[in-house]
């Protein structure tokens, strides 16, 4: 009987056995599925001229930009590297750019990378990307090996991670390809508000004061010639939005606070009213912004309460309720007629303050910045130019 037992017991534990075997088969098959498309992009300009394997362990992520000079030389060094291991891995040049601009250079230079658009900026986003150029290594699972400076990555790295990560995904399971969504309508009376729309108004063609912007029930409502709301959209100054006049018609917008519509203000606006961009370097005078520590204020040094406008200009100030550095600057440019440029080395968030900020006398303005972290100089520099047509 002690026998019988015996086998029974042995049989127990080789049925066990083989249950954990197959729970690992099915974890290690369904480990890449579970990471199915983390990567969105809206579309892929080009595949790689250099990888030769579509399932791979490793992927790497360069963020850079058409217009980052440092970036095009990484994508020469990135490409040395991917015909080091064109097995395995697999390197992709993600912007977040308009495609038409993306083009444009891509007609103009040879890329054997993979080059993509990041889907409403949202890995640039996930990832916190602030400074150009910039990489992260990932493996089939999704998990971050590595990131940095897209040119400090080694080949011994590579080689190392190649040795721990065995696991491979396919290209097509590892990037969704991700269209945009229409959130559009015309019109602005709808019970139910949708997280973008726009409203064409019947105004005098001669008004052209600016724009309004009020938040009203966690909705930015915007109001002005289209130039206008494109140079707020794109934080610059109105001069640097060329856009025939028959077009630039008088709006009403409303944008859901949060939502991809109010993060990608520019991008649906274009899609929405079918206008096709391109951007071209310029040089000029500008006014430089060199931001090392800055000293912004709060909240609570305005208090203007819901639905009021949230700026409030004078003959020689701009005073500010509750803006990002980046809207209260654009601003500024506007009254200032230059662009104004920041440093490289900071990158603005979307933190909002109060501001108070002196225009009409250069000193008075420089001292008066200076108490926010901010230093002013009048240089010449190159800028961007963005041209709009009908498509």
């Amino acid at each position: 009987m002690f026998n019988r037992y015996l086998k029974v017991d042995s049989s127990l534990r080789l049925i066990i056995m083989k249950i954990k075997k197959q729970l690992l088969y099915l974890l290690f098959v369904l480990i890449p599925s579970l990471f199915f498309g983390q990567i969105h992009i809206s579309n892929k300009i080009k595949e790689s001229s250099i990888a030769t394997t579509e399932d791979n362990a490793l992927y790497f992520i360069d963020f850079w930009a058409t217009w980052c000079g440092p970036c095009i030389h990484v994508s020469k060094y990135l490409e040395s590297l991917q015909k080091q291991f064109p097995e395995n891995f697999y390197i992709l040049s993600l912007t977040k750019e308009n495609e038409d601009v993306v083009n444009r250079f891509m007609a103009k230079n040879t890329m054997g990378l993979a080059v993509g658009i990041d889907f409403e900026g949202e890995t640039f986003a996930k990832n916190n990307i602030s400074t150009l150029p910039y990489g992260i290594l990932f493996n089939a699972e999704g998990k971050k090996l590595w990131e940095g400076h897209a040119a400090e990555l080694k080949s011994y790295d590579i080689a190392s991670y190649l040795r721990a990560n065995k696991t491979t995904i396919s290209i097509e399971n590892f990037f969704k390809l991700e269209a945009y969504k229409q959130e559009v309508v015309v019109d602005n009376d709808d019970n139910k508000r949708k997280s973008f729309s726009v409203l064409e108004l019947d105004v005098d063609p001669e008004i052209n004061s600016g724009i309004q912007m009020v938040t009203k029930h966690g909705f930015l409502e915007i109001e002005g010639r289209l130039q206008d709301i494109l140079a707020y959209a794109l934080h610059c100054n109105k001069a640097q939005i060329k856009i025939p006049t028959e077009v630039n018609k008088y709006y009403k917008m409303s944008f859901e606070e949060g939502s991809k519509a109010f993060e990608n203000k520019e991008t649906y606006i274009s899609r929405a009213l079918k206008l096709k961009e391109k951007i071209f370097e310029k040089e000029g005078e500008v006014f430089f912004l060199n931001i090392d520590n800055p000293n912004f204020w709060d909240t609570n040094q305005i208090e203007w309460g819901v639905g009021n406008p949230k700026y409030l200009i004078g003959d020689s100030d701009i005073q500010a309720d509750n803006v990002s550095f980046n809207d209260v600057f654009y601003q500024l440019s506007n009254l200032l007629e230059r662009p104004i440029i920041v440093n490289e080395n900071y990158e603005a968030d979307s933190t909002l303050h109060d501001w108070q900020i002196h225009y009409k006398y250069f000193e008075f303005m420089s001292t008066n910045l200076e108490e926010y972290g901010v230093k002013i100089e009048k240089k010449v520099a190159t800028y961007p130019e963005y041209v709009y047509r009908a498509r």
